[in-house]
C-alpha cells in the first residue's frame, strides 16, 4: 500500500513537471481602469459635468432638511401653545416632509448612479478596446484588471499610462476609441 502511494505521488509530480516544462511563457499585462478613468482627459471633463449635476441636487436635499429641521423646531416650541388637533396636524406634516426628503434623497442616489454609469461606461468601454489593441500589439498572453484580484505585481507590467496615453490621443483628434 505503501508503495502504491509513492508511486502515485512520483508519477503525479513527473506529470507536473512535464507540463511546466512544455509551457510556453506567457506575457503578462496589468491595467487599472479606475486611474485610467480619472487621469484621461475624457474622465476628467465625464467627472466635472457630474459634479456640477450632483452639487444641485446636494444644495436641493440640503434646503429641504433646512425646512424640516425649522418645522420641527417651530413644533417643539409651538407644541405646548397649540390645540391637540394642530398639533397633531403639524405632527402629520413634519412627517410628510421628512417621508418626501427620504423619498427624494433616494431618488436622487438612484439617478446619481444612473447618470455615473451613462457617463463612465463608454469610456470604460473603450479603455478596455484600447487595452486588447495593446495586447494584440504587444502580444501579451492576458491583461489583467488591476482591482479584479491582482494583489501585487512588478510595475514593468502595468500598462495603465500606455492605455490613458493612447485614449486621450484619440479623445483629442475627436474620434471617440470603441
Amino acid at each position: 500500500m505503501k508503495r502504491v502511494r509513492i508511486f502515485v505521488v512520483f508519477c503525479f509530480l513527473f506529470l507536473i513537471f512535464t507540463a511546466l516544462a512544455n509551457a510556453e511563457d506567457i506575457k503578462i499585462g496589468v491595467v487599472d481602469l479606475q486611474k485610467a478613468l480619472n487621469l484621461s482627459k475624457a474622465g476628467k471633463v465625464a467627472m466635472a459635468g457630474l459634479s456640477k449635476r450632483f452639487e444641485k441636487m446636494k444644495k436641493e436635499l440640503e434646503g429641504r432638511q433646512e425646512e424640516l429641521q425649522r418645522l420641527k423646531k417651530e413644533l417643539e416650541k409651538q407644541s405646548l401653545m397649540l390645540s391637540l388637533e394642530a398639533n397633531r396636524d403639524k405632527e402629520k406634516e413634519y412627517e410628510r416632509k421628512l417621508r418626501d426628503l427620504r423619498y427624494l434623497y433616494q431618488d436622487y442616489k438612484d439617478e446619481m448612479a444612473r447618470q455615473e454609469f451613462e457617463a463612465v461606461q463608454p469610456i470604460l468601454n473603450a479603455l478596455r478596446n484600447i487595452a486588447e489593441e495593446i495586447r494584440k500589439k504587444n502580444h501579451y498572453g492576458i491583461i489583467l484588471e488591476k482591482s479584479a484580484g491582482v494583489i501585487c505585481y512588478q510595475a514593468d507590467i502595468d500598462i495603465t499610462d500606455e492605455v490613458i496615453k493612447l485614449y486621450d490621443q484619440q479623445w483629442q483628434k475627436g474620434s471617440s476609441p470603441k
